[in-house]
């Protein structure tokens, strides 16, 4: 049968379908202009699907690569719900947030970025690539057991629209038992003051993605210490784990101040 044929019948994307062929899952023979696949080589791919594995333990997820492959087709295929069980099942399995994020969302959405710079992808496709991961990231917005580290306000700078670092940000520190508000994006600095005075926070937290927002988030950073509110900004390089040490400092110092 035809690669179209096979994809129906496995109940996927023709484009994951095509993905396979090319990383080897699913074999199959190009005549002319199309891929052709052995009834029997489909069979077994459902066979496969079909059986259930247990969760993956930290311990286990030694293969990262394996798992961004795999994020890689389902997002640019627009699998919403297999990215979703994707994450879950990592999650399930006890593997920290912070590594989800830095060991498997971050490099994949940085090479979804790089394929779309490069003209392999449209903007369509990597914007919603980021919106699928910002959806599905919500099942791990929550706190564990145990006295919370401190309360954190999230956000961006204006001229800043990038949410997704935010996201995953908000995600990583809930994880981690910070109580944490998560405010979207280009919030002014005024307000951002209002709440943080309002809910007494610890710390107020400024993702930086666009290099045109870093004076901004610099102006919100001095406005908000200036009024005695602790400020970490974020960017380019700066990873996740970072900031949960930083934020983690920055209580303690807070601690010891009062």
């Amino acid at each position: 049968m035809d690669l179209k044929e096979a994809a129906q019948q496995i109940g996927v994307h023709y484009q994951t379908a095509y993905q396979w062929v090319r990383d080897g899952r699913l074999p199959a023979v190009k005549i002319g202009a199309s891929y052709h696949v052995a009834p029997e080589a489909v069979e077994k791919l459902i066979a496969e699907r079909l059986t259930p594995t247990p969760p993956p333990t930290r311990a286990q997820v030694r293969d990262w690569d394996s798992h961004r492959e795999r994020l890689e087709r389902l997002l640019l295929a627009g699998e919403e719900a297999g990215v979703r069980s994707q994450l879950d099942r990592l999650a399930e399995g006890k593997v920290p947030v912070i590594d989800i994020c830095e060991q498997l969302i971050s490099p994949v959405l940085v090479h979804i970025g790089q394929r779309w710079a490069d003209g392999e992808l449209s903007i369509a496709e990597e914007h919603r690539s980021s919106a699928i991961i910002e959806r599905s990231l919500a099942s791990m917005m929550t706190n564990p057991p145990g006295r919370p580290r401190g309360t954190a306000i999230v956000t961006t700078p204006p001229g800043d629209e990038h949410a997704l670092p935010a996201t995953m940000a908000t995600a990583v520190l809930r994880n981690n038992r910070w109580i944490t508000h998560h405010l979207g994006t280009q919030v002014p600095k005024t307000d951002v003051l209002k709440l943080a005075r309002d809910i007494g926070v610890d710390l107020v937290i400024l993702t930086v993605t666009n290099p045109v927002a870093q004076p901004n988030a610099d102006e919100v950073a001095h406005h908000l210490e200036a009024h005695g509110v602790a400020v970490l900004v974020g960017g380019p390089g700066k990873t996740l784990r970072q900031l949960t040490d930083l934020a983690d400092s920055a209580v303690r110092l807070r601690s010891l101040e009062q």
